[in-house]
């Protein structure tokens, strides 16, 4: 019946059959909303708000394919927002005078998922990404309760879906290394480092802890050899000085001052030096 009667009101506006009355009573506001990519979006909340007017807030649902029309609007600036499930409202003034107003083209922007702006919406396709989230929350929560293997099995999972999560390698080798599957951990290192040149100074500092762990503590010198930062050398001599062994914490110490003198962490290394026998 709603939509007889707006096409019933278009018709007679066209004819100037309603100049009289209709358009006595005020302003005319219609329009559609459609999403991105031009889609009409039904059922979207249309409202207009102006303090000074009365009455000073008109509300409707836009219909089946999209469109609403108001009658009886104050002239004048009035404060439309448009919202819609999904999507981000759209608040904007526009000008109306009385009569009939050029119909308004609301356009709503869908509300997109972090993971999706994060990566793309390349990477997404086919995948949930709320379920995506949920797996997540669940990997992060096993591994901070030292969960390891359950961790393992959720970040793998993860990972097979969105190859793109490159960065999961190291938390699957950090868990794999707390199960003392040093050899897991170590490819897992490497894969990170080859899918992400900005984890090199992480990498390098998790396959140390990985080789100190193993207790081969000339494979720890010479993976950090190269070393382009002093601090996976600082974290290491932190790591050996909690474990007691002193002289090797020493070393790195000492590594720590000679790669980066001037940095902060050559500063507290060369406090530490200072102390230690």
């Amino acid at each position: 019946m709603r939509k007889h009667f707006l096409s019933f009101l278009v018709i007679m506006l066209a004819a100037g059959v309603l100049a009289p009355t209709v358009l006595a009573q005020g302003a005319i506001f219609q329009g559609v909303v459609v999403d991105e990519d031009g889609n009409p979006l039904p059922g979207a909340t249309v409202v207009a708000e102006m303090a000074d007017a009365n009455p000073p807030r008109f509300e409707q649902q836009t219909d089946d394919n999209g469109r609403w029309s108001m009658i009886g609007l104050a002239s004048g600036e009035w404060m439309v927002t448009v919202e819609a499930e999904g999507f981000h409202p759209s608040p904007g003034p526009i000008q109306l005078r009385f009569g009939v107003n050029p119909p308004s083209t609301i356009d709503l922007a869908r509300i997109r998922h972090p993971l999706v702006v994060a990566l793309g919406d390349e990477a997404f396709e086919g995948l949930d990404p709320n379920l995506i989230e949920q797996n997540l929350e669940a990997a992060d929560a096993a591994y901070n309760d030292e969960q390891w293997q359950a961790a393992i099995d959720g970040y793998s999972e993860i990972l097979e879906q969105l190859p793109i999560m490159n960065d999961l390698h190291m938390q699957i080798g950090i868990a794999h290394r707390q199960l003392q599957n040093y050899d897991e951990a170590l490819g897992l290192f490497e894969q990170a480092r080859e899918g992400d040149a900005l984890l090199e100074s992480e990498v390098e500092a998790e396959i140390a802890r990985t080789r100190m762990a193993m207790g081969d503590f000339d494979a720890v010198g010479d993976a950090l050899a190269g070393a382009n930062s002093a601090k996976p050398l600082f974290k290491l001599a932190l790591v050996a000085l909690n474990k007691g062994d002193t002289e090797t914490a020493k070393t790195f110490f000492a590594q720590v001052v000679d790669k980066e003198p001037d940095s902060e962490e050559a500063v507290q290394a060369q406090a530490v030096l200072s102390q230690l026998p």
